[in-house]
């Protein structure tokens, strides 16, 4: 469940393990009376940046805080929060996944009434994600940063901070997060997953704890092997590319290309190497090797950076469908050594 969510449900969000060096950090900014007037969250996607934003604005506006910092939950401003109807609390966001956040929508609460506290203490806003706002709202934005309301804190959200303008994050005290090490993401994943290989499922996540569990939920999973079965037939000739990027492009397309590049990075690894461990998809090793056998290390290198390249343009106004006929476009003419080899790949 969301932060987000969690808070309309009726609970305060907790924080993760690799949460508590950041927390520890505010708190004594808080302690000290050098809380800043803005925050910028920033770090790869499923950190829990969002749940960590939320617990801040509970923390703030509650009365009574525990001796961690955390808002108690009982106190009139929790159980507003809780609510979802607290004056002092504000949330702003794209209407629609994948839409800009327009100037209006800024403008809304950039005025200096909105920006007062009703209750006397804190007035808090979250913007997530902070760069989809256009260029409009983040003028806009800019303006209120530069001249900040008192008792007023601005918490923003982003995965990809150099889309922000350099003025607004150069007036935001950054807060950055990063994957946790193996034993702490290990040690929080495993209760949660059975008998499942938490490494595994780490390692197509990027380390991330959350995006890994979120593999372990629906048929995440079980796409990315139907996706690789159809991977592995198209570099080998054997299906159509553009019949398979028109299936593929009803899928999560971020998502869709970190597997791909997981599985290329893989090959140049199992080129270089071919017996290491050190692979992303170790569960399909024996595929891998066999795919590494039939195509020349510098093809591999060009469909990478291709596949980057099209990783780079994620969250513009990209034509989906056209860059996954692109990509398996490409990947049908790159050149292969030994055909012999397609019986163990498809």
């Amino acid at each position: 469940m969301s932060a987000e969510k969690e808070a309309e449900a009726g609970k305060i969000p907790e924080l993760y393990p690799w949460h508590q060096e950041n927390w520890l950090r505010l708190r004594q900014s808080i302690a000290a009376d050098r809380m800043p007037h803005a925050l910028l969250l920033t770090g790869p996607d499923g950190l829990g940046k969002a749940q960590f934003g939320v617990a801040i604005a509970a923390s703030m506006l509650c009365t009574s805080p525990a001796d961690d910092g955390m808002a108690c939950g009982q106190c009139k401003n929790c159980h507003l929060f809780r609510a979802g109807t607290h004056p002092d609390y504000r949330r702003i966001e794209p209407e629609e996944p994948g839409k800009a956040i327009r100037i209006d929508t800024i403008r809304e609460f950039t005025a200096k009434e909105a920006l007062t506290s009703q209750g006397g203490g804190y007035k808090v806003i979250i913007i997530e994600p902070a760069d989809a706002m256009n260029s409009s709202a983040a003028n806009s934005l800019l303006k209120t940063l530069e001249e900040p309301v008192a008792r007023t804190l601005m918490v923003l959200i982003t995965s990809k901070p150099v889309r922000l303008p350099a003025t607004i994050r150069s007036r935001c005290q950054k807060i950055p997060f990063t994957v946790p090490d193996h034993k702490t993401a290990t040690d929080w994943l495993a209760p949660q997953i059975g008998q499942q290989d938490a490494t595994l499922l780490l390692r197509l996540a990027s380390g991330s704890p959350l995006q890994a569990l979120a593999l372990t939920q629906g048929d995440a999973l079980k796409v990315r092997s139907a996706v690789l079965d159809e991977f592995c037939k198209v570099l080998a000739r054997k299906t159509d590319p553009v019949s398979v990027a028109a299936r593929w492009n009803t899928l999560q397309l971020p998502q869709l290309l970190g597997w791909m590049s997981g599985w290329l990075i893989d090959l140049i690894r199992l080129k270089m190497v071919p017996a290491t461990e050190n692979l992303i998809n170790r569960d399909q090793k024996e595929r891998l090797q066999a795919l590494a056998l039939a195509i020349e290390l510098k093809a591999l290198y060009a469909l990478l950076d291709k596949l980057l390249d099209a990783t780079r343009t994620l969250g513009s106004q990209l034509n989906s469908h056209m860059l996954l006929e692109d990509l398996l476009l490409t990947s049908v003419t790159i050149k292969q050594r030994n055909a012999r080899v397609d019986s163990r790949i498809v």
